[in-house]
């Protein structure tokens, strides 16, 4: 389990300089609001077709949020990190992002046109914890996965820069996070992958 720690004026002078950075006409920080509402697309479970949406609306792609009913790191990030309007703003802006219960039954049309239960959809990507985050380009191509809970928005925001950017193509998200001064500072709590992964 890999933890960093920020400081309050270090994290006060991030959010102050970031562009991510929203606050109320009285300065306020945004109130929170339902990721389920305001961060998840609703969908009627076919991929291909959302795809295509994503396409229409000029969005770089999805966002794949596997979750389980019982991950305490899921509800966290649902918590702490998907209801941050600033992160919703800034992710509907560029994605269509669906959530997936691993051990669900509600049926989904993968990118080949094949209809699975949500479970075996899990077993065939080959997701064998929570959370894991999988960003998929307008040809249906998984082209990044992360494994594990964010902790905070600054993060995941990051993540987003990390792929909208493209630097993916070109290196680590943990270099990526460095070269902005994220690890050094902030504390990172991530979900331990499994031995064989």
């Amino acid at each position: 389990m890999l933890r960093l720690v920020i400081t309050g004026a270090a994290l006060a002078v991030f959010l102050l300089a970031s562009p991510f950075f929203e606050a109320t006409a009285n300065g306020d920080i945004a109130e929170p609001r339902d990721p389920r509402t305001h961060f998840f697309t609703p969908t009627f479970g076919d991929l291909n077709e959302e795809i295509q949406v994503a396409r229409d609306e000029g969005k770089i792609g999805m966002l794949l949020f596997f979750e389980a009913e019982d991950c305490s790191y899921c509800k966290r990030m649902l918590k702490d990190v998907l209801s941050e309007p600033r992160v919703q703003d800034w992710y509907n802006e560029r994605f269509v992002s669906i959530a997936v219960d691993i051990y669900g039954d509600v049926e989904l049309t993968d990118f080949d046109g094949i209809t699975l239960p949500s479970k075996v959809f899990t077993d065939h990507r080959q997701i064998f914890l929570t959370p894991v985050i999988a960003f998929i380009d307008l040809k249906g191509n998984e082209i990044y996965r992360h494994l594990g809970m964010i902790a905070t928005p600054e993060e995941f925001l990051l993540l987003g820069e990390y792929i909208a950017g493209e630097h993916h193509y070109r290196m680590e998200f943990k270099t990526y996070a460095e070269q902005h001064n994220m690890r050094d500072e902030m504390e990172i709590l991530m979900t331990p992958a499994r031995e064989n992964e």
